[in-house]
């Protein structure tokens, strides 16, 4: 196996972590409406999700090895300013922007996120703008409408603080890839997520009151949901995305395969709670999982390529 095969492997793995990741994040959407639904506010979802996120992770260290505690100054700078920026403002910047507009308005901006990341990520890592990767990101993008309002543009609700705030989170999402994407190598991934997860419930607490928790009426579901957030969709999920990183995949394309998300959210809620889908949305997400397979198309057409030689 030739260095290049290697490596577009190893990327391929990265890739399906990746993916890992998104199908956690997609399918948390489907829970937390619930929990939203049965008074807990998403601010205060917000502070629960990183402190039980923060909790897992320590537990893990506890019973793996406590030498991942273990942290120089430069790994708190950065742990910090991701637990701060990609963590604590990103959700006040997208519930603010739901607040003004729509759940449908800010999503869609969310999802511009890409755009920022490939932009950013060619003037900081010298990443390659190719064909491919372009033509992935704007099906990635165009996808990620079509799905989240069927289409019809008369479903976003557009005012300018709004569509600021709702930008303002795509920035700060794109920028937990790129941050992540300078440390990822230097430290432990357990050892970024734990501390992240602890600056980002300790800022969360400026804007959320999470013991609010005790004062709704008690529902067991609830709390399960709640942890399973902060376990699942935190703490598995992010773990897998750095790892997927470590593996070499580019910030780019990281952040085009993200959002796998939005597609897992509207298939599930079709599968579980019976929802429509229409056409449009149906093309919207064949849109962003071609954008993930232009993204590994090299290594595909080896593996069919092996497969084929193998078989004739």
């Amino acid at each position: 196996m030739g260095v290049m095969e290697i490596e577009q492997r190893k990327s391929m793995i990265g890739s399906w972590m990746i993916i890992g990741s998104s199908i956690l994040w997609g399918t948390a959407l489907l829970y937390s409406q619930y929990v939203l639904d049965n008074g807990i506010s998403s601010k205060d979802l917000v502070s629960l999700k990183m402190f039980f996120g923060f909790v897992t992770m320590v537990i893990y260290i506890f019973i793996k090895d406590k030498n991942l505690l273990k942290i120089d100054k430069r790994g708190i700078y950065y742990c910090a300013t991701i637990g701060f920026i990609c963590h604590a403002l990103y959700n006040l910047f997208i519930f603010s922007a739901m607040e003004r507009t729509s759940i449908s308005t800010a999503v869609t901006l969310l999802y511009t996120s890409p755009i920022f990341v490939m932009i950013v990520s060619r003037l900081l890592y010298k990443e390659e703008i190719s064909p491919n990767k372009l033509l992935a990101l704007i099906l990635c993008v165009i996808g990620c409408f079509l799905t989240v309002t069927g289409g019809n543009i008369s479903n976003l609700n557009l005012n300018i603080s709004g569509v600021l705030f709702g930008l303002a989170s795509g920035i700060c999402y794109g920028t937990m890839t790129l941050l992540n994407k300078k440390i990822v190598n230097d430290y432990e991934q357990i050892t970024i997520l734990t501390y992240t997860f602890g600056f980002a419930f300790l800022f969360s607490l400026t804007f959320s009151n999470p013991i609010s928790i005790i004062h709704i009426p008690y529902n067991p579901l609830v709390y399960t949901f709640v942890i399973m957030l902060g376990v699942l969709s935190t703490a598995v999920s992010y773990l897998f995305y750095i790892k997927g990183l470590s593996h070499g995949i580019q910030s780019s394309n990281a952040a085009i395969i993200a959002t796998l998300e939005v597609p897992v959210s509207v298939v599930g809620a079709v599968l579980l709670f019976n929802q429509d889908l229409s056409f449009v949305e149906v093309i919207g997400i064949l849109f962003v999982l071609i954008s993930v397979v232009l993204l590994n198309e090299k290594y595909i057409e080896n593996m069919a390529y092996r497969i084929y030689h193998k078989n004739s």
